[in-house]
């Protein structure tokens, strides 16, 4: 497992670096003293399983690294490591696995590895296999950003960024995946893993997009996002 260290502070690093160096041969670890070497990393194809990332860094947001860091990584999971519990509330928005304030012990940095490596080991969701006529597509469904109904077919948008238009019923599209995405408006469904926030009536996703929600749905689908985060929390 590739973990990435973005602190401007040696000494915190090595400190998450020591908590964790025994805990099994399978981890390989990289200190980051700035975000932009962070996500240079990402982008040049490096897959960290998780990273502990502190959120003030000299002229940086770590909450905007993590941010960028999720967009390009969806899979990667954070947990934040810094001084203060102001930004406990935004760290859940982008979908932090956990957050530590410093000076924190080593047995809280094991702990929180411990419940992100459980949540990281669970088992996947089973594909959706959709036949149709002599083509099969495969699709996974926590690599799936969105389902949009297109007439008689569905365009399917996976996070890679690949957009598949199937010749299928969104009904019947939407059945497949089951309940795990959210019905933002007739016609879409949203997996709730790349909903970058909710800002009003808009729900706004990790590629970009935005879309306003219906009056008569914006209770349920706010309900139901709630549902989701308070799920990854536990």
């Amino acid at each position: 497992m590739l973990i990435g260290i973005c602190d401007d502070t040696k000494a915190d690093a090595e400190k998450i670096r020591f908590a964790l160096m025994d805990i099994t041969d399978e981890l390989e670890m990289v200190w980051f003293d700035t975000g932009e070497k962070l996500i240079e990393s990402v982008k040049s194809g490096k897959f960290y399983s998780l990273v502990f990332q502190d959120i003030y860094l000299e002229n940086e947001s770590g909450m905007d690294i993590a941010q960028e860091v999720r967009r390009l990584s969806p899979e990667t999971q954070v947990i934040f490591v810094t001084t203060s519990l102001d930004h406990a509330v935004d760290a859940f928005k982008v979908q932090a696995a956990d957050y530590l304030v410093k000076p924190c012990e080593e047995s809280d940095i094991v702990k929180a590895f411990a419940r992100v490596n459980v949540k990281m080991n669970q088992q996947a969701p089973a594909p959706v296999i959709m036949n149709i006529g002599r083509e099969i597509h495969v699709f996974h469904p926590d690599k799936v950003v969105k389902l949009e109904s297109d007439r008689h077919y569905t365009i399917v948008c996976r996070s890679s960024g690949r957009t598949d238009r199937v010749h299928m019923n969104f009904a019947d599209a939407a059945e497949l995946f089951g309940n795990r995405f959210i019905e933002i408006r007739r016609g879409l469904l949203v997996n709730p893993g790349y909903i970058e926030k909710i800002s009003g009536a808009a729900v706004i996703l990790t590629d970009g997009s935005t879309y306003i929600l219906p009056k008569a749905k914006k209770d349920s689908v706010i309900a139901l996002y709630t549902e989701y985060i308070t799920s990854l929390k536990g």
